[in-house]
């Protein structure tokens, strides 16, 4: 997955190794959808100047057991947050990435930011207005 274009980055982590990808599976119990697994393959985790942060292999487990997104989000992965409150999340079993608060987690109140992970990329991530 291609991040040469990406602007205003904080910070970029280097690439996951596939180890630690097949270690956070083997903790989620779970495949990662294959475009997850692409973008933690180019950078494993990233953190932009407006505040978005892209979770870290290291990060993931611990975020997703403190939101209890198994419990109220399932089928769903927190990847990220933006630094007020809301969780960036990806459907596991088909595609799209959405925004929803980190004190709900309902699906119903999640709002869709892209049809899938690769398109948010190639647009650079855009966010909600808030």
């Amino acid at each position: 997955m291609k991040i040469n274009h990406l602007t205003a980055l904080e910070q970029i982590n280097s690439p996951a190794s596939a180890q630690l990808i097949a270690a956070l599976e083997t903790e989620l119990k779970r495949p990662l959808p294959i475009q997850y697994r692409q973008l933690l393959l180019t950078a494993n985790g990233m953190i932009f100047e407006n505040g978005l942060v892209l979770y870290s292999t290291d990060d993931v487990v611990e975020r997703n057991e403190t939101f209890e997104v198994g419990t109220y989000a399932p089928g769903y992965l927190a990847v990220g947050d933006d630094s007020g409150g809301k969780a960036v999340m990806i459907a596991i079993e088909t595609q799209g990435v959405f925004m929803v608060g980190m004190g709900s987690m309902d699906p119903d109140d999640m709002i869709q930011i892209s049809d899938c992970l690769e398109s948010w990329v190639t647009d650079g991530f855009p966010m909600p207005e808030q």
